[in-house]
């Protein structure tokens, strides 16, 4: 709700108590469910960004981040433009944005884009980043805090090697997503074992993996299995057991009907982790680090003695014990969260640590909550037939 500025004083009323309310709003974890298009502008297919130009007096500038006032009526949210890359991201918030201002009907990332706002649970918003594939790693770099945690393809990389080196970028910094969409289990070949990818096995005239983040990227994180999900549009392939298996061996996803209801067959990433888990961990990361912030933010001084290590360990456990609340953390019989977390005294501190206000004596290990994904179950029938030996 935006400030109110007092130009007058408020009315009064005969009274012996008088109560003022504010109304706090707490701080939002960004990103953690919302989706960027990666559209790779060496194909001849992609769009280029459009420029604004600005004219003052004799001499013409290009301003690229700056919104025009059709562009924020019709839903681009926001726009910024990498200078050493020349890549260049968007914000939109509803799917004519898209058609408006960069993308027609025609094109791939509006098709990606579409499928993931017909879905249920989507979020308010879908990004889209045209970066160049030699410049991918830096290009990526320079927009990787911003508001997303799931990438999507607009087309399919066919380079082998620039598709490993994608997914290498999201493997080793473990906080955001890579999905991926292939006709066949064996196109996961080179990837396999990586943990923050996602394989998909579907038709390639079908967005599987926009619709897969839709349906299920902004549920609350601990909340939800990524198997048995319905995604709309989504036509569920006919496969026989043996291709289930092929499917299931390689630790990608397939869209299938089991009992009358369309579903994902899965939930797991290339390496055989489940996706509710890791996706638990960057929650984890990011609240800790949140609150963690907002410590040092709110507080004059957080003293570098036992008291001041005290507030930093209650923020700590806090955390902890909401991730328990939320699913991630397991659970014991006794309905006890599973984790540990301690904090060591100062003088357990390193003269460097010390000299710099640095702490590094938080730690802490939890067991991830789980997920029942089948069900076997042994019966009994007594039967009066006798049977003759």
């Amino acid at each position: 709700m935006a400030d109110t500025q007092t130009v007058v004083a408020p009315f009064s009323r005969p009274s012996d108590v008088t109560v003022v309310m504010d109304v706090a709003h707490p701080q939002p974890i960004q990103g953690l469910g919302n989706m960027l298009i990666l559209n790779f502008l060496d194909s001849a297919s992609s769009t280029q960004p459009a420029s604004i130009t600005h004219t003052t007096g004799s001499t013409t500038s290009v301003d690229q981040d700056k919104l025009t006032s059709s562009e924020i009526l019709d839903g681009v949210l926001t726009k910024k433009t990498d200078k050493a890359t020349g890549a260049f991201y968007r914000e939109y918030s509803n799917i004519d944005a898209l058609a408006k201002h960069g993308y027609d009907e025609a094109s791939s990332v509006y098709a990606k884009a579409s499928a993931y706002f017909a879905q249920d649970k989507h979020s308010d918003k879908v990004a889209v980043l045209d970066l160049s594939a030699n410049k991918m790693h830096d290009a990526l770099g320079a927009f990787w805090y911003f508001d997303w945690t799931f990438a999507i393809l607009s087309k399919p990389i066919a380079d082998a090697n620039s598709l490993t080196d994608l997914s290498n970028i999201f493997e080793t910094n473990k906080d955001h997503f890579l999905v991926l969409q292939s006709t066949d289990p064996t196109g996961f070949t080179k990837l396999v074992g990586q943990n923050y990818t996602i394989g998909l096995v579907h038709g390639a005239t079908e967005p599987m993996d926009s619709a897969f983040v839709g349906a299920i990227a902004m549920l609350p994180v601990g909340s939800t299995n990524w198997k048995f999900k319905t995604l709309n549009g989504i036509t569920p392939d006919t496969l026989t057991a043996t291709e289930i298996d092929a499917i299931d061996n390689a630790h990608v996803i397939g869209y299938v009907t089991v009992f009358g209801k369309d579903q994902t067959t899965a939930g797991r990433a290339l390496s055989g982790e489940y996706i509710d888990t890791l996706h638990g961990v960057i929650w984890v990361k990011t609240k800790m680090e949140a609150s963690l912030e907002k410590l040092l933010q709110d507080n004059g001084k957080i003293p570098y003695e036992q008291r001041g290590i005290n507030m930093i360990l209650a923020t700590g456990t806090q955390v902890l014990n909401e991730a328990s609340e939320r699913g991630i953390i397991l659970n014991d019989e006794n309905g006890k969260p599973d984790f540990t977390i301690t904090a060591s005294g100062r003088d357990q501190q390193s003269a460097q640590d010390l000299s710099n206000r640095h702490y590094a004596g938080l730690n802490f290990t939890y067991h991830a909550s789980s997920a029942i994904d089948s069900i076997t179950v042994h019966g009994v029938v007594n039967s009066d037939t006798i049977l003759t030996r």
